[in-house]
């Protein structure tokens, strides 16, 4: 019998306001993008591509290079990799100026020939057997583009070779040799764009030299460059079918974005978090950045200021505590300050960086102080960090030269918060501290000081008290939603992009996590009447709520699930954590915590909007 439709559960208010203005935002973003974004190759020829590459590898046995069974629909570029158990054992690159039927053969058969030199056991009876195992354990991924585009050797020293990294494909040809590099291992390597186009070379020449070489001198010896736009299919674990990927995951659509998405999202960065943690018997909190590609960190612990902000994400996200995630992370964040309290040989003590002491300060605050009296540990890292923040601040003198610009607003927020944990009155100074830090620093510039200058200005005053600083936190804003990336704006590749902030004064002007820090303070004011205006329905909220959401389908992007997974040598290590940039996968602690902050006070946000 069929279900009666009120049966269904109604959805949350605010989801059916983001989906209302999310779709119109879809539809005018889709009649915007530029004609001919899209890859010109069909989506079915790309599945019968990976169909034969699949049925070779399987088999482990290509046709012969002469034979008509060799052939396949004509390409420019090719790349075969083949990982097991998520490390590269077999990749495999062909290109070619004209379209060429055998690159696919040729790139799959330089694919297997590497997995195969990497095969140590005796040729016997078993071995085919064994190889038949090993090959249902391989995942493929294929890449190929059907157009090699010439490119100027200044373009290649840009980020991206002149487009936004990881979108485009960068192939090399000298005399009648060819060859190319991927766009899956130039957001996996991270390496200087001029030194693709070095490997290129030397990969063509076989001279040693030419990596010493910039692009402009190998093109006046004689290499050519391409770049290529690519069609990417990949099998995201052994046994699946192949899917589509941008960027080595699945493109984050704007209309899955719903409360209960982002409240999945809070819980699955904040199970990444918890799992960062040190597993050894030191005292050393969380791991130091993780390179999921590899599946290491790079080194046993984190600094200090990013373990106090990580036990700081934990405790805010978890602070209402009404299911077991957030009871869990509250208990691994007071873990991580206490750890951060004892000092092993080869850490610093929290106390001797400024920054990290204030940090620690913010993060105690969220803990009842009968908590930090009753923990030796705990205790020890209060009395510490409040010496060090008496030393930080003065009115006569403003900040100490110990404290970098950029943590300004940080020491304001420590002053504000150290009432929580400890009876020496501070109001006054920390009421000094953030109007020194509104006034001193520009208003293009005051994203720098976020969210910390924010969430003290706000948790210096009473709730129904004004804001002393309601019209530079509003500019802030408007400055920051002036620099987001709408559908509108890009083009058909880079559409994994929107959401994400664009900070024009930065080295490389591209969204990156960073823009996390004032997005926080963003989606603190969004639930604070004197900062917006307006109900879910009416004022300022529903544009607002729109504008968030959209950053906020920009953090999922950056968080590692699904399909994107398929790239990493420990995917269960990174799953839910926050990347730097949609190219460049290292997953330090302090992305995935302000990416958890992010979304704890939006959640925050929310409710609060709910309630009035």
């Amino acid at each position: 019998m069929m279900k009666n439709n009120t049966d269904a559960p109604s959805p949350h208010p605010i989801t059916r306001l983001i989906r209302g203005v999310m779709v119109l935002c879809i539809w005018l973003g889709a009649a915007a993008v530029p004609a001919g974004a899209q890859p010109s190759m069909e989506p079915e020829t790309g599945l019968g591509l990976y169909a034969q590459v699949d049925r070779w590898v399987r088999d482990w046995d290509l046709p012969s290079i002469e034979s008509p069974e060799a052939l396949t629909e004509p390409v420019c570029a090719a790349v075969v990799t083949l990982r097991l158990d998520g490390q590269v054992f077999g990749r495999g690159t062909a290109a070619s100026p004209d379209p060429d039927p055998s690159l696919i053969w040729r790139a799959t058969s330089r694919a297997v020939n590497r997995a195969n030199s990497k095969l140590t056991g005796e040729r016997d009876a078993m071995w085919d057997a064994t190889v038949k195992q090993l090959s249902e354990r391989l995942t493929i991924t294929i890449e190929v583009g059907d157009e090699l585009i010439p490119i100027a050797p200044s373009n290649i020293t840009m980020p991206g070779f002149g487009h936004s990294p990881g979108s485009v494909g960068l192939a090399a040809r000298l005399g009648d040799e060819c060859d190319t590099i991927g766009p899956e291992s130039i957001i996996t390597r991270r390496g200087d764009p001029a030194q693709y186009a070095a490997a290129l070379a030397l990969t063509l020449s076989d001279d040693a030299n030419l990596v010493l070489q910039n692009p402009e001198e190998l093109s006046k010896q004689g290499f050519v460059f391409y770049r290529w736009s690519p069609m990417v299919l990949a099998q995201p674990a052994p046994g699946l079918g192949a899917v589509f990927v941008d960027r080595g995951g699945r493109v984050i659509e704007a209309d899955e974005m719903t409360m209960r998405s982002i409240d999945s999202l809070a819980e699955q960065i904040a199970a990444h978090l918890q799992a960062r943690r040190w597993a050894g018997v030191e005292k050393y909190g969380f791991v130091g950045t993780l390179d999921p590609v590899e599946g290491r960190s790079a080194s046993p612990f984190a600094g200090a200021f990013e373990q106090a902000l990580g036990a700081y994400a934990l405790l805010r996200y978890g602070q209402d505590g009404d299911s077991v995630s957030k009871r869990e992370a509250v208990v691994t964040g007071r873990e991580v300050l206490s750890a951060l309290a004892h000092v092993e040989e080869d850490e610093q003590s929290p106390w001797a960086d400024p920054v990290a002491a204030c940090m620690a300060i913010v993060a105690m605050a969220e803990l009842p102080l009968e908590m930090i009296l009753g923990d030796r540990e705990l205790g020890e890292l209060r009395t510490q960090c409040l010496k060090t923040l008496d030393t930080l601040y003065s009115d006569q003198e403003g900040f100490a030269d110990s404290v970098p610009t950029a943590a300004h607003g940080l020491v304001a927020h420590a002053l504000s918060a150290s009432a929580l944990i400890d009876p020496r009155d501070r109001k006054g100074l920390a009421r000094s501290a953030i109007g020194r830090v509104f006034l001193e620093t520009p208003p293009e510039l005051l994203v720098s000081q976020m969210p910390f200058l924010a969430w003290a200005q706000l948790h210096s005053v009473d709730p129904d008290q004004e804001v002393p600083s309601r019209t530079a936190l509003r500019q802030m804003r408007e400055l920051v939603w002036e620099h987001q990336l709408r559908r509108a704006d890009l083009s058909w590749a880079d559409r994994d992009l929107v959401g994400g902030i664009v900070f024009t004064r930065a080295a490389a002007p591209l969204p990156s996590w960073s823009s996390l820090r004032p997005l926080s303070a963003i989606a603190t004011m969004l639930g604070d009447e004197r900062l917006t205006e307006g109900t879910i329905a009416s004022g300022e909220v529903p544009g607002q709520i729109t504008r968030l959401v959209e950053s906020i389908r920009f953090v999922r992007q950056l968080t590692a699930e699904g399909e994107l997974l398929h790239l990493y040598g420990e995917a269960e290590d990174a799953q839910g954590g926050v990347r730097m940039a949609l190219w460049d996968q290292r997953m330090p602690v302090e992305s995935s915590a302000m990416a958890l902050l992010l979304l704890a006070e939006s959640q925050r946000s929310f409710e609060q909007l709910m309630s009035r």
